[in-house]
């Protein structure tokens, strides 16, 4: 399997890589997987990780700086060296929305579910999205003032990105939203997301760090 051209049923991993702007070594990394619809090449993958990096850009609060991307083929990772085995792009979008009050602590995360046509839930893990307007804290748990609100937020960043279209039923795009497990021998598309909560999530939480520093 190759970034330079797949065929139908290919899988792919795309991570982008985020640090607030004044503190650049801090940085953490959301992942998404994808399966290739039909066969296509490189620009497939990067017009795909574009659409996402603006989605991401919009429903972050504008101290959020976006680093880079990698799009990897969804194997282990390659040894020896496999430079066929992903792309890595730097990236020079700043978060877009405009926070009204402070932003929360970057463990406080917006939870967002992948709902796939079947099976269980997956997870997104947004870190610097939330403001502490939008965040209420009754009996000590924090939960989302107006979830439908951020469930517009969530369907407008997804339209306005053209990113919509990599979700639901395999029409419009070369690739459609996945979840794989372990071994890969399960692939399940992703039907939609949806804003779930306000999860606390440590800072060194290996699903915003896996591979955030560096290869795929």
């Amino acid at each position: 399997m190759s970034v330079s051209d797949f065929a139908a049923d290919d899988l792919f991993i795309l991570r982008i890589i985020k640090h607030l702007g004044t503190n650049p070594d801090r940085k953490w990394a959301n992942s998404y997987e994808f399966r290739a619809v039909g066969a296509g090449s490189e620009s497939d993958l990067l017009v795909m990780a574009q659409a996402f990096v603006e989605f991401e850009a919009a429903l972050h609060g504008t101290a959020v700086q976006f680093d880079r991307f990698l799009i990897s083929t969804w194997e282990a990772d390659s040894v020896p060296y496999d430079p066929a085995a992903f792309i890595a792009s730097t990236v020079s979008a700043v978060g877009t929305k405009v926070m009204a009050s402070d932003i929360e602590p970057l463990n406080m995360v917006l939870s967002v579910t992948r709902v796939a046509t079947t099976g269980r839930f997956g997870h997104l893990f947004y870190r610097g999205v939330l403001q502490e307007v939008e965040v209420v804290s009754p009996a000590g748990k924090p939960t989302l003032v107006n979830r439908a609100a951020i469930q517009t937020d969530i369907d407008t960043a997804l339209g306005d990105s053209s990113a919509d279209q990599y979700l639901g039923p395999e029409v419009g795009a070369p690739f459609k939203m996945v979840m794989v497990n372990k071994d890969g021998t399960q692939v399940r598309p992703v039907a939609g997301l949806f804003a779930q909560g306000v999860s606390s999530v440590p800072l060194d939480h290996a699903w915003f760090n896996r591979a955030a520093g560096g290869g795929p």
